[in-house]
C-alpha cells in the first residue's frame, strides 16, 4: 500500500469540516469540535483511502449518522 501524503489528508479533512459546518449552520471551530468529540475526525483519518473516493455529500451524511450513533444530536 502506498503512503498518502499528509498534506492530502489535511486538505481533505479541512474541506469536510468546512462543508459539515455549512451544512449544519456551525462555525468551522464548532464543526471541528463536534466531529472531534464524537471521534469522526479519527474516523476520517483512519479510513481516508476509502472516504476520499466517495462523493462529499455521502461522506457528510455518513459523518452526521456516525456522530448521532455515538451520542451527537445534530
Amino acid at each position: 500500500m502506498t503512503t498518502v501524503p499528509v498534506k492530502d489528508k489535511i486538505e481533505y479533512t479541512v474541506s469536510l469540516i468546512s462543508d459539515f459546518a455549512k451544512k449544519n449552520s456551525l462555525s468551522t471551530t464548532q464543526a471541528f469540535n463536534y466531529l472531534d468529540r464524537f471521534n469522526a475526525i479519527s474516523l476520517i483519518n483512519q479510513h481516508y483511502n476509502i472516504t476520499h473516493t466517495l462523493p462529499f455529500s455521502d461522506v457528510l451524511e455518513d459523518l452526521s449518522l456516525y456522530c448521532k450513533n455515538h451520542g451527537g444530536n445534530l
